[in-house]
């Protein structure tokens, strides 16, 4: 009987609690790395119009 109510907490968590998660660190990773660019990009402009 205790495996039937794992079992189904556990498919309960695969089906209704991993997706939202794994959406948000997409979305999370996503950002991060448009972050990322735009201050990469920021620096090497800014290192350009020091040496001019």
């Amino acid at each position: 009987m205790d495996n039937k109510i794992i079992d189904k907490f556990l498919k309960f968590i695969e089906k209704d609690v991993v997706p939202p998660i794994k959406k948000d660190f997409t979305w999370l990773a996503k950002t991060i790395t448009k972050d990322l660019e735009k201050l990469t990009k920021d620096k090497k402009q800014s290192k350009k119009k020091n040496k001019s």
